[in-house]
């Protein structure tokens, strides 16, 4: 074979080993369709209804400030549901898991933490309103960080039945609502892992998080588009 023949092979080689990783990122970065890993949804279903997954009920609650906060009002964002009482045993070693979850998303408009208190008669809008004051400083946007109260049968009820909560003795377990207000997660055993129990599972529920935000942010875009659509062909 001649000098000549060789080059050519060894770069028709070069050419094809160059050419392969460039038309896999064609297909699977560019033709193909992205699809993200989902959370599941959590209660009951109803599959007769239109939408068969379950959603929390509405509740009317006073915030820290007095103002009545509903289910309807945190429509379209992505929150924690909290738990426990400012008077609680382990309020330090709680707020201090919340704090990390409130300063990742302290940009975020549509990302909140919703507190329902577990001893409302202890809770009262002074105290709450301390705390949430301690406790937000370094949000760039308000109201990202609640804390209701009101009354202690009515609060312990919508625990119970509408966030599914059982035992109200267990301050470990938080739950993740989407911009629609459905249970997507949910987090803490009955161990208290803040205090060395197994299974420590707030850094899961950091990356849940950013998965509900990217659904909120895809749906976005595709009412975008579809207004651009609609507008480019009245």
């Amino acid at each position: 074979m001649s000098t000549r023949s060789k080059w050519k092979k060894y770069i028709g080689l070069a050419g094809m080993l160059f050419l392969f990783p460039l038309l896999w990122l064609v297909f699977f970065g560019v033709l193909s369709k992205h699809k993200f890993k989902t959370l599941p949804y959590l209660g009951p279903e109803n599959s007769l209804a239109e939408d068969p997954h379950y959603r929390i009920p509405d509740f009317a609650f006073a915030d820290e400030n007095g103002n009545i906060l509903t289910r309807d009002s945190l429509q379209g964002k992505v929150w924690v549901a909290a738990c426990y009482s400012t008077s609680d045993e382990h309020i330090a070693q709680i707020t201090e898991r919340l704090l990390n979850i409130n300063f990742k998303y302290r940009n975020e408009q549509d990302i909140a933490i919703v507190v329902f208190s577990t001893r409302c008669e202890s809770d009262s809008l002074q105290a709450a309103k301390a705390y949430i004051e301690q406790n937000t400083k370094y949000n760039a946007f308000g109201n990202k960080w609640k804390l209701l109260t009101g009354n202690q049968e009515a609060m312990q009820a919508y625990i119970r039945n509408g966030l599914l909560i059982q035992d109200l003795s267990n301050e470990a377990i938080f739950k993740l609502i989407d911009a629609d207000g459905h249970i997507r997660g949910e987090y803490g055993n009955t161990e208290y892992h803040f205090l060395g129990g197994a299974g420590d599972s707030i850094p899961g529920m950091v990356q849940d998080i950013a998965l509900l935000k990217k659904e909120i942010d895809l749906r976005r875009y595709n009412e975008r588009k579809a207004k651009e659509a609609a507008s480019a062909n009245p």
